[in-house]
Parts: structure tokens; sequence; C-alpha cells
């Protein structure tokens, strides 16, 4: 992973060379969606945190190809995708990747993502659950959680020192400055504020679904909930909020890792969900 992080540049994306991954935009009702995937098998679709991290093809990308038929959506006004004028809330993109699933012919998947994608993927599953094979969440906002905010990612995105802390265990390690850099180019800050901007679409005025609890009794498959130890951003009284209402679910505390874990703590992070994936 370090290798391939050297060829990383970041403003509040990720760019890195693609050594894997067949890009492909999907018309979505009149959404484009930029799609990479590769791999054979199960299709197990990796839905994004605000980051951006399905712009390129990652390592931990290829591993899960390996074993499964990988699909890295890019959201409706994330990266290079179309149609957020479409999308207002969260449920607007549950809807979308039911409709992207439906295009691409998938009657079900493995579906899982990482803070703002794992709350997709749990408002897909409620409404939805016969399309889920398994669910994994990791870092997931999308609860209302009494005592424990949110950290304030809007207000700290132009302080690179701030925004490591939040989103890192270990604000001061080569991972946090790699992924963070202190320098970003022009191209890689309009990046970042077309990403911050759409996600503020999504969460500004309420970033929790309050009928979200409610619903998830209707979540039956085999569910993961994976959490960073010391995520500040959203700590891990939302995973465990989230266990609440999914008693089923299998929960996982990574310690000493942040929000970021697939970067933080990779290893640990892919393993987990390679392992709960492939059980029968």
């Amino acid at each position: 992973m370090f290798e391939a992080l050297k060829k990383l540049k970041f403003g509040a994306r990720v760019l890195l060379s693609r050594s894997g991954g067949t890009p492909e935009t999907i018309d979505v009702n009149g959404r484009p969606t930029v799609l990479l995937h590769a791999g054979a098998g199960t299709p197990f679709v990796y839905l994004h945190s605000s980051l951006g991290e399905a712009a390129m093809w990652l390592p931990f990308f290829q591993t899960w190809a390996k074993k499964f038929r990988v699909l890295v959506p890019q959201h409706p006004g994330f990266c290079q995708s179309g149609g957020l004028d479409q999308i207002d809330t969260i449920e607007d993109m549950a809807f979308h990747y039911v409709e992207l699933f439906d295009a691409l012919g998938l009657e079900q998947v493995i579906l899982g993502g990482v803070s703002v994608g794992g709350w997709i993927a749990a408002e897909f599953a409620v409404r939805w659950p016969e399309r889920v094979k398994k669910l994994w969440i990791s870092n997931a906002p999308g609860l209302w959680v009494e005592g424990a905010p949110l950290g304030d990612l809007f207000r700290i995105m132009q302080d690179r020192d701030k925004l490591r802390e939040l989103l890192f265990y270990d604000p001061q390690s080569y991972m946090a400055k790699m992924i963070i850099k202190d320098q970003a180019d022009e191209q890689q800050m309009l990046a970042a504020y077309q990403n911050m901007a759409a996600l503020a679409r999504l969460v500004w005025e309420r970033p929790y679904d309050p009928k979200l609890a409610a619903r998830l009794h209707r979540v039956r498959c085999p569910t993961l909930l994976l959490w960073g130890g010391d995520d500040r951003l959203v700590p891990p009284a939302y995973g465990e909020a989230y266990h609440q209402y999914l008693p089923h679910a299998e929960w996982k505390v990574i310690p000493k890792c942040g929000h970021l874990l697939m970067f933080e703590r990779e290893n640990e992070f892919v393993e987990t969900i390679s392992r709960f994936c492939a059980e029968p």
C-alpha cells in the first residue's frame, strides 16, 4: 500500500495510478454514473466515503477483485459522476443505486460502504433487503446518537492539521500526511470542494435519518459493523447504535484507528471484510 501511495496526490479525494479496474459510464435515468469494476464471481459493491476514494482503482479493491466481482461506483455529484441535480437526500441515493443495479442486471449483491457510503448501504438494505446478500457498514453516520456529536468536517476543511486530527488516530503518521498533504494544487482543491458541496447537499440540514433506526429490523442478511476505535468524525457510539437495532450483526472495532480505516489499518480492514464476505 505504501508503494502505491507514493503516487498519490490528495486534495480531499484520492488520486492514484490505476493498476486495474475498468472504468465505465452508465446512464442511470439521466444520471451519468462512473463505475470501476474488475474480478469475477459474487457481485461486491463498495460505496465510497465523501473522500472520493472511488476516483481511482485502489490496491484494496484489487485485493477483493481476486475473490469477487468488485464494482466501485462514484456517487452522483462526486468524482466524475453527474446527476446531482436529481439527488437531494440519502434516500435519493438509495433509489439511484437500485436503478443502477437494475441497469447492470444485479439481482443480489454484497453491499457495503465507508462513512456516507455505509449510510447509503443501510438505507438501501432496509428498502430492498432481498437484494442484499451480505451487508457491511463502516464508520457510518445515519442515526441520531444522543451525547455523541459528529465531527464538523465542513468547518475545518481548509485546516490540514485539524483535518488530519479529525480523520486519523495518529495525525502525525506517515499515512496521515500522505493522504492529507499540506499543499494541494488547484485541481485537487476543486475536486475536494466538489465532493464537500455534494456531501453538504445531502447532510447539511440533517445529518441523520430519523426513520432509519425503526427500519433496520428489515435487514435480515448477515451483517458486519466495522469501526475505527478512535474515530473522531463518526465515533464508535454510532456503531453501537447500529448494533442495538441490528442485534444479529457482527460488531468489530479496530483499535488505534480513526475514520479512514481503509488507509490507516488497511490490512485489518480488508481481511475482516474479506473473511466476513467469504463465509457461507
